[in-house]
């Protein structure tokens, strides 16, 4: 919740961004296309003309509208329930600012788990799923259920600019030519209302000035887009993008759905694979341990197994969510845990026993007391090894009292 300083600021930017929308469309239709395109001998072209500025400007504002009352992705109840539900089962990260696939992070403001690609908003005072950016033009976050309405908005809003500006251009310069005559007292005919020539040279103005700021933006965007990444990840530096279906038009579907008609409309995705709390992610990235990252234990560089990174070319998640190389579905809270690492103490092919506190701290004894990764030993087994054969890492003997050395009274021991 917004207040103070920074809800009027919030306030002020969309009042501008609305304000401005509001006098494009009414510039160009009363003013131009009502008085100043007539006056000049233009009749033919109104028609037109209204059809096409009309269309784009109206996708422009519709996808503004539905980018700023839409929920951007607020971690969701079902998520939380499933946190609780696991316990400790589930492997719980530090928030880091590099790249985490696979791991749930512990959220510093919010004191509560949340997924891989999920961030806080400290204006919003949440955390959103693959959370973008805060947007002051439309005060409100951009994030998962979000982000396809965000980049319709910049495309359409410098699409109705460019259209404008470049449709009215010719009129733009006689009516700029009429009104350098008018200064020195020469009126040329036929007359029109300076206020509407005047109107109609601001309207020029700004659909120029609102092209140069939109115009970098939606380069920008879009680049991370088809590469699979937000604002925020754009500074992740740790490993390659664990996230990166390989193809831009894959990278898209995770926005925009599989391409469709619906592409070109600020409407929810028709075929949308993904459910904002699981994500895919390359093999590599996904065997690596709860701990990776916290002593540089990342390697600089994950490469991908093309083989086992992609499914038929759709994508690893893809083939998570609708069918492995057996065909078997996944999806849900299953996809969860998969994706999530979530331990099954139950599991009848090994005698795991619940991970206790310690375990889930030092993430399942992959760090030592002093916080650094320890090196793989073939004389140390693995959690899973330890815990099959009642290893005392995993029974909790070596936390245990230690036994006091025994007393040697005349030659006999004493326990």
């Amino acid at each position: 919740v917004h207040s103070g300083p920074s809800n009027w600021t919030a306030q002020a930017t969309v009042t501008a961004s609305l304000t401005a929308f509001l006098f494009e469309g009414f510039t160009y239709n009363a003013v131009y296309l009502g008085r100043v395109l007539p006056a000049l001998g233009g009749d033919a072209k109104v028609t037109p003309l209204l059809i096409i500025f009309n269309t784009v400007w109206g996708l422009a504002l519709w996808s503004y509208l539905r980018t700023s009352w839409a929920d951007p992705g607020a971690v969701p109840e079902e998520w939380h329930d499933f946190v609780r539900r696991v316990g400790v089962a589930l492997p719980i990260a530090p928030g880091m600012k590099e790249w985490q696939p696979g791991k749930a992070t512990m959220c510093k403001q919010c004191s509560r788990a949340r997924p891989e690609r999920a961030h806080h908003c400290g204006l919003c005072g949440v955390c959103i799923l693959r959370l973008d950016h805060h947007c002051p033009w439309i005060n409100n976050c951009v994030g998962f259920n979000n982000h396809k309405y965000f980049l319709l908005t910049c495309l359409y809003a410098l699409l109705a600019c460019v259209v404008g500006f470049v449709t009215a251009a010719p009129e733009l310069v006689s009516v700029t030519q009429r009104l350098r005559l008018a200064m020195h007292g020469i009126h040329d005919d036929p007359p029109l209302d300076p206020s509407d020539e005047i109107a109609f040279l601001v309207f020029g103005t700004l659909a120029v000035f609102i092209s140069m700021f939109l115009a970098p933006l939606l380069y920008f965007q879009l680049s991370l887009a088809v590469a699979n990444k937000t604002t925020i990840e754009a500074n992740y530096i740790n490993m390659t993008n664990p996230f990166d279906q390989g193809a831009a038009l894959q990278n898209l579907a995770q926005i925009f759905g599989a391409p469709g008609a619906d592409w070109v409309f600020p409407i929810k995705p028709w075929r949308l694979h993904l459910d904002g709390v699981s994500f895919s992610s390359s093999a590599e990235a996904e065997k690596l341990p709860l701990t990776a990252g916290m002593g540089g234990a990342y390697p600089e560089d994950v490469s991908r197994d093309e083989e086992d990174f992609s499914y038929d070319g759709k994508g690893k998640n893809w083939a998570r969510a609708f069918g492995d190389r057996l065909k078997t579905p996944l999806i849900g809270e299953a996809l969860w845990r998969a994706n999530y690492h979530v331990v099954e103490p139950n599991r009848q092919d090994l005698d795991l026993r619940r991970p206790s506190t310690l375990d889930y701290m030092l993430g399942c004894m992959q760090i030592d007391c002093d916080g650094n990764q320890k090196e793989p030993s073939s004389d140390t087994p693995s959690f899973v090894e330890a815990a099959a054969s009642g290893h005392p890492i995993c029974t909790g003997a070596a936390l245990a009292e230690p036994k006091m050395p025994a007393k040697l009274v005349h030659g006999h021991a004493l326990a």
